[in-house]
C-alpha cells in the first residue's frame, strides 16, 4: 500500500495516505489503531488532503521508532479491511441453504423405496430395464431439479450436480441398484431428520404453552392467588406438594423433594431447601417451598431454551461458511478429476467414483445436532449463548477484559471469583482488568484478584478502553469483554439481572450472575467443537478410503460405496451427534505453559506490535509478556 512520510520533526509527524480522501472505513481504522498506541497524544486524519498527523512524546519513543509504529498502524488498518470484506464476500457468497441439511417427510421415500425394490427384483421378475430406469429417474427428480436451480438461479453448480452425474452414469452402466439405493438411504436419514426436527418444534412448543398455562400460586401470605403469567420479578410465591414451579426463583423458606426432569433429564428427584435456586417446570413432590420469583415467562430457562430450539440460530459458523464454500468449489474440479481419470484408463467406473465423494454434509450435519445440543445444554448450566458463531468463538479465546464495576455484581465469594480467574489464566486465557478509579485503587483491586500489575488500565475513559480492547484483537488475539456490550470485542459477556435476556446484545449472559459460568461456557463450546470436528472425519475419513481406494483403484462395486457414504453420514448425524457428550463436563484446572498473549519487541523485529494505551499514566510500563 502506498503512503509517504512528507513532514516529521520530534514530536510530530504528517503522513500522506491516499486512500484516506475517500475510505470513510480505513480511515476509522487507521485513526483507533493509531489512539492505541502508548506515545501517541493527539491523531488527525485530514481527508481534503489524505494526510494523516499525529503528535506523540518523545520522551516515550523517538523519530525512527514512530514512524515503523505507524507504518505498522497503516498496514495494519488496511488488513483488517481486507479480512472483513474477504469475510463479507464469502458470506454473501454462501446461500443459507447450502448451510442447512435437507429435511424430508416420510411420504416422499414412496419412489426411492420402488424403484430400489424394482431394481433388487429386476433380474428374478425379468422387469424391463426402462421400468427401472423410469424409476430411478422419478427418485431422483429432486436432486437433478435443485441441481438445475442452483446453476440456473443461484449462477453456481451445488453438490447435487455431482450426484446427479453419478447416478445417471451408474444407470448407463447399467448399475440399478446403486443410485436407487442412494436415494432411497438419502431420503431415509432426510426423513428422519424431519422426524427430530418436528419433535424439537413441538418440544418448543410444549415449553411455550406450559409457561401460559392457568397456573395458580400464592404470592405471599396476604394476598390472593394469581396466575403465573402475572407474576413479576420480586414477587414472592407459595409453593405446595404437588404444584408445579411456573419461574426461575430463589428459596426463601421451607424445603422439599423436587423433580426436576422435565427440563433436565434427571429422573431422581432433588431435595431443595432455603437459598437454592429453583426453575420453571419443576415439580414439588414433598413439602412447601416460599419463592422470591427472579425470572418469568420466556426469561425462564425453560422459555430460553424454547427460544433456541424455534430459532436455531446454528448455521452462522466459520467453519461452516468455510466447508460450504470449499465444497462449492470443489465441483467443477471433481468433474474435471472424473474426465480426466477416464481419458487415461477408460474405466468409467473409477472415473465417476470421486463424485461420491461427501464433504458437503459433515459440517451441516454436526451443527444441526451439536451445536443446538451446546446452546441448551448450556441454559440448562445458566449460560445463554447466543448463536453457533459463539460457540466457535469461545474455543478461540485467550483475552478476557473486565471491567471492574462487573467484578462488584458477580453473585459469588470473592474466593470463588479469584478462583475463576486463576482457572482461565490457567487454560492460557490473559486477564485484564479495566477501571476509571486511580491505578493505587485498580492496582489493588487486581493484585486482589490475581490479575497481573501490567494487565490494568486505570484512570481510563470510554475511548481508551474501546482503543485497549481494539489494541488487543489488532494483535490477533480473540477477545471477550465482561461488563461493558459498546466496546467492539469478538465476544460480549454480560451478567443477567431484570430484563429480557433474549434481547440482549451480549454473546454470552451469565444467568447466575457467577464468573464459573464462563468456564462451563468455554468447556462447553470445546466439547461441541471436538465432536463437529469428530463428525467431520467420521464422514470424510471412510469416504477417502471408499472412493479412491475402493472405487477408483479396487473397482470396489458401488453399492458399498453408497452403503459407507450414507451409514457414516447416520453415525455422526443421529449417534455420535445426538449423544449426551456435555454431562461429564468439569473444567480445567490443569496448568499449562500459555503465557500472555501481548508479545516483547524483539531488537531484531521487522514487524512491530502495538503497544497498547494504559490510561492516563503515561508513566507505566508497556504490556509485555
Amino acid at each position: 500500500m502506498f503512503y509517504q512520510v512528507v513532514h516529521s520533526t520530534q514530536g510530530r509527524c504528517r503522513i500522506r495516505v491516499p486512500r484516506l480522501a475517500d475510505d470513510l472505513e480505513f480511515a476509522e481504522n487507521l485513526n483507533r489503531l493509531v489512539e492505541s498506541l502508548q506515545f501517541v497524544t493527539k491523531v488527525r486524519i485530514n481527508p481534503a488532503a489524505s494526510s494523516l498527523i499525529v503528535d506523540y512524546k518523545v520522551s516515550r519513543v523517538n523519530l525512527e521508532d514512530a514512524q515503523k509504529y505507524l507504518s505498522t498502524c497503516i498496514e495494519k488498518a488496511s488488513c483488517i479491511q481486507q479480512a472483513n470484506l474477504i469475510e463479507t464476500s464469502n458470506e454473501e457468497a454462501i446461500e443459507e441453504s447450502d448451510l442447512i441439511p435437507e429435511v424430508n417427510q416420510w411420504r416422499d421415500l414412496g419412489l426411492p423405496l420402488l424403484s430400489l425394490s424394482l431394481a433388487i427384483f429386476a433380474a428374478p421378475l425379468e422387469l424391463p430395464p426402462l421400468l427401472i430406469i423410469m424409476a430411478i429417474a422419478g427418485a431422483a427428480m429432486p436432486w437433478f431439479n435443485r441441481a438445475a436451480d442452483s446453476i440456473v438461479n443461484q449462477r453456481h453448480p451445488n453438490i447435487d450436480l455431482l450426484d446427479s452425474a453419478w447416478m445417471t452414469l451408474q444407470v448407463i452402466q447399467g448399475q440399478y441398484i446403486a443410485p436407487s439405493l442412494k436415494t432411497s438411504l438419502v431420503e431415509i436419514r432426510r426423513s428422519l431428520r424431519g422426524t427430530v426436527e418436528e419433535a424439537r418444534e413441538q418440544k418448543a412448543l410444549e415449553f411455550l404453552n406450559y409457561l401460559h398455562e392457568d397456573i395458580w400460586v400464592q404470592r405471599d401470605q396476604l394476598q390472593p392467588a394469581v396466575r403465573a403469567i402475572e407474576l413479576q420479578v420480586g414477587d414472592r410465591i407459595t409453593i405446595h406438594a404437588g404444584e408445579i414451579i411456573p419461574v426461575d426463583g430463589r428459596i426463601l423458606s421451607g424445603s422439599g423433594l423436587v423433580d426436576c426432569s422435565y427440563l433436565t433429564s434427571i429422573d431422581t428427584p432433588i431435595h431443595y431447601s432455603l437459598g437454592q435456586e429453583i426453575y420453571a417446570s419443576s415439580r414439588l413432590l414433598e413439602g412447601e417451598l416460599s419463592i422470591s420469583v427472579e425470572r418469568t415467562g420466556e426469561n425462564t430457562r425453560l422459555g430460553l431454551i424454547a427460544h433456541l430450539m424455534q430459532s436455531t440460530p446454528v448455521h452462522d459458523t466459520h467453519i461452516g461458511v468455510q466447508q460450504a464454500e470449499f465444497v462449492k468449489n470443489a465441483i467443477v474440479p471433481t468433474l474435471v478429476l472424473g474426465g480426466t481419470i477416464f481419458a487415461a484408463t477408460g474405466n468409467l467406473g473409477a472415473a465417476i467414483s470421486p463424485f461420491q465423494f461427501d464433504f458437503g454434509s459433515g459440517i451441516p450435519i454436526s451443527i444441526s445436532t451439536t451445536i443446538l445440543s451446546a446452546l441448551t445444554y448450556a441454559v440448562q448450566n445458566g449460560i445463554y449463548i447466543r448463536s453457533g458463531r459463539v460457540v466457535e468463538l469461545l474455543t478461540q479465546l485467550n483475552t478476557l477484559v473486565i471491567y471492574d464495576s462487573a467484578l462488584l455484581y458477580i453473585n459469588t465469594t470473592a474466593s470463588d471469583c479469584i478462583q475463576a480467574i486463576a482457572t482461565l489464566q490457567e487454560q492460557g486465557i490473559t486477564i485484564y482488568l479495566v477501571s476509571e478509579d486511580s491505578l493505587a485503587k485498580t492496582t489493588m483491586l487486581a493484585k486482589k484478584f490475581g490479575i497481573h500489575a501490567n494487565h490494568i488500565l486505570a484512570e481510563s475513559h470510554p475511548q481508551q478502553q474501546a482503543n485497549l480492547v481494539d489494541g488487543l484483537r489488532s494483535q490477533g488475539g480473540c477477545v471477550a469483554v465482561l461488563g461493558n456490550g459498546d466496546c467492539h470485542a469478538d465476544i460480549s459477556v454480560s451478567l443477567a439481572f431484570r430484563g429480557n435476556v433474549c434481547t440482549e446484545t451480549a454473546d454470552v449472559v451469565l444467568l447466575d450472575q457467577q464468573l464459573q459460568g464462563l468456564i462451563y461456557a468455554i468447556a462447553i463450546a470445546k466439547r461441541a467443537m471436538e465432536v463437529v470436528y469428530q463428525n467431520t472425519a467420521t464422514i470424510v475419513v471412510p469416504n477417502l478410503m471408499m472412493q479412491i481406494g475402493g472405487g477408483m483403484v479396487l473397482g470396489v462395486n458401488p453399492i458399498w460405496n453408497v452403503i459407507v457414504n450414507n451409514s457414516s453420514a447416520f453415525i455422526a448425524e443421529f449417534l455420535n451427534g445426538s449423544r449426551p457428550i456435555f454431562d461429564s463436563i468439569v473444567p480445567s484446572q490443569h496448568k499449562n505453559n500459555h503465557k500472555t498473549n501481548i508479545l516483547t519487541i524483539p531488537a531484531t523485529s521487522t514487524e512491530l506490535p502495538l503497544p497498547i494505551l494504559n490510561g492516563k499514566n503515561l508513566n507505566q510500563q508497556p504490556l509485555t509478556q
